[in-house]
This record gives C-alpha cells, structure tokens and sequence, in this order.
C-alpha cells in the first residue's frame, strides 16, 4: 500500500492579504505541483490567528484531495458528483457546500448515482429533471443541475465524455417572486404590536425594517457591531442554519454585504435601553436579538414568528425577508439608487434598481388614474369619454 501523501504549507503576505501556499501532489498527473488559496483576510485587521486557522482547514482539504482515489477508465457518476462537492470545499461557504450536498443525496445519487458517465445521455438527464419539476420548483432543480452540469464538465476534462450534454437541457420558465411591501403607516402598527410583543420580536422587526437587515444579520448582529459613541452599527456577522445546524461566521452573503450604517436617531434610545435590561439582567452581552434569558434565537423561529405577529396585528402576513424590501422601498422615495445599494449591502446596482422600476410602475398607475380624472371632466371628452372607448 503506497504511503498516504502529505502536505507542506505556509502562510504568506501577498498585497497586505494573509495568502496560503504550499506544494500539494495531484493524484491524475502524479506529480507535485505549486498551490495557494488567499484567506481574505488583511494583515492590518490582525487577523494571522484566523488566517492560521483558515491554512489548517486548507491543508486539511488539499491532503484529502491528494490521496484521493483516481477516476477509474469507466467511473461511477457518483464518484465524479463526490470529487465535485470537495473541490467545491475551497471555494464555497460551510452552509452552500451543506445544501448541494442534499441534493446530492436526496436526488442525485439514488437515482443518477448507480450510472456510468459514459452511459448517461441528454434525453436520461432531461427525463430525470421532468420528475423533479412534479415536487420541486424551477429555481430549486436548476440548483440542483449546477451539481449534475459541474460533475459532467469534470468527466470531460479527464476525457471520460466527449462533452458536457447537461449544457443543452432545457426548463420551463419559471414564475418570477414578486415580494410585498408594507406602508409607513403598516410599519408603524408593526412595530407597535412588536414592542407588545416583547423579546425578542421587537429587536428582530425594528432591525429588519429599519435597518433592512437580513436574517442571518438579524441573529448575528452583536453590541460590539454597534457604536454608540459613533453612532454606527457594522454588519459583518452572521448565523445562518442548515436543518438543525447552526453556523455562524465573522462573514456576510457577499463582501458589499459588509456595510456601516449610520444609527437612525429615533432607534437609539430603545437600542440603548435594550442593552441596559441585558445588563441588568446579568446576561451575558454578545447578540443584541436573544430572549430575555439569554437563550440565542434561532434563525427559523423569526421566519415563522413574525408572519404570525403581523397576522395578529392585522396586518396582511408577508416574509421577513420582505420587511428588507419595505426599508428599501420607503427609502427609494428620498435617496439615491448608491445610497440605497450602499445602505442595504447590495452586491450588484441592479438588485437596487428593481426596487426603483417597482416604485415607477407605481407612478405610473397614478399618473394614468390622474389623467383619466382629468379627462372625464375635461371639455374635449363633451362628457362621452368612456374609459378605453373615449374617442381620440
């Protein structure tokens, strides 16, 4: 049995960015081969404790992938999926590698897993995905073909398959979610019945809302990520959850994600009097949203919790995420396309604008309505216009 291979590697400064490498065999062309994986993380930030962290969870990475099995002539599509899942180890977050990893074994290997690459065609895939389109949606079975796609274009770099059939399956167009916003004066009722409500609805509807934080921001928003003497509060930690799994990371969804915001004025006495019960309490001070006794709140009870307390407030239930889309909404009508990107964490200008085409269409209605009313009494109809009929 030949010796497992080992992996030497070191930590470098390349541009004031901590950058890992080292020498790592490839198991395909049996040689040994120069390798480097930038953590991210600025020297300035004293971040090397973190960037050592990071090398050993790399190392760890590229020795498994060295002493990886090679390819057999005629594989397994399952090997080609697994070998894709931990290349994508390097380049992915923790929970998006967790959820390509159930498709993998909720859809993919049972009934794709057993075939040999070179036995699967364009008509097997697009029959395969056709079942799934009965239970699952378009978005999700598209996911799910990143998996398929990126495996298949792995077997023929290695010259298994000639070429990559997956890029030639075709989906149904899939309906576009159109989310909904609540008004100024809904969200003031919100966030009344929310301050009733207590902990920790309050904390999680006023952050949403005002702020426009995500989710994962939501629970992962800590007192040290505020300043009071600055007025500013830093989103740069998250929790998010995979099933039962909770990861929380000193990241955000994407690097614009990570953002300082200027305190609102109207918030700071409540955010102020919120740490004071925490004191008071003798809890521990880490997130700001956390029950009164300390307890972390997890991210799938404020998914459930606070379309409940809308629907009890009256008001007509809508996602967290759309309280997101409120804050942006009402605060497209005063500032900027840039200062809303920026203040919402937008990784591209374009997720802004959506929300300025909504509130144009908007516009446009009215404008169409006022002109209607306008001509209905106006001496050109005579008082014969009738809508879409109205002479011209």
């Amino acid at each position: 049995m030949a010796e497992p291979k080992t992996v030497s590697a070191s930590l470098q400064i390349d541009r004031g960015v901590y950058v890992i490498r080292g020498r790592v065999y490839d198991p395909l062309t049996r040689k040994t081969k120069q390798r480097s994986k930038s953590t991210g993380l600025l020297v300035k930030d004293n971040t090397k404790r973190k960037a050592e962290k990071e090398m050993k969870r790399i190392i760890e990475i590229w020795t498994r992938e060295a002493n990886a099995e090679v390819i057999r002539e005629d594989p397994l599509f399952s090997e080609y999926v697994h070998h894709w899942i931990e290349k994508k180890r390097m380049t992915l977050k923790a929970t998006s590698v967790k959820s390509y990893e159930d498709y993998v074994h909720c859809h993919i290997l049972p009934k794709l897993g057993h075939l040999r690459v070179r036995e699967m065609n364009l008509q097997h895939l697009q029959r395969f995905y056709q079942v799934l389109l009965e239970d699952l949606s378009v978005s999700s079975v598209r996911k799910l073909h990143v998996v398929v796609s990126g495996a298949l274009l792995d077997a023929v770099r290695d010259g298994v398959i000639p070429v990559n059939f997956a890029q030639y399956v075709e989906f149904p167009r899939g309906k576009k979610f159109q989310g909904s916003t609540y008004s100024p004066e809904q969200v003031a009722v919100l966030l009344t019945s929310a301050e009733n409500a207590g902990e920790p609805l309050h904390a999680a509807a006023m952050l949403a809302v005002c702020y426009g934080l995500r989710r994962s921001e939501i629970v992962g928003l800590r007192w040290n990520d505020i300043d009071f003497d600055a007025n500013t509060l830093t989103v740069q930690n998250t929790v998010v959850q995979n099933g039962l799994v909770k990861i929380e990371a000193e990241q955000t969804k994407t690097a614009k994600s990570h953002r300082v915001i200027s305190l609102i004025g109207s918030t700071i006495p409540y955010l102020k009097s919120l740490k004071s019960q925490q004191i008071k309490s003798g809890l521990r001070l880490d997130k700001v949203c956390v029950w009164p006794d300390g307890r972390e709140v997890r991210p799938d009870f404020l998914t459930h919790k606070v379309p409940a307390l809308m629907k009890k407030a009256g008001l007509p239930p809508i996602r967290l995420h759309d309280l997101r889309h409120t804050a942006a909404t009402i605060l497209a009508t005063v500032a900027s396309p840039k200062q809303v990107q920026e203040f919402l964490g937008h990784e591209d200008i374009s997720t802004t604008m959506n929300v300025y085409t909504h509130l144009l269409d908007k516009e446009r209605i009215e404008t169409s309505k006022l002109l209607d009313s306008i001509l209905k009494t106006s001496v050109f109809c005579s008082g014969n216009c009738s809508g879409a009929n109205s002479p011209t």
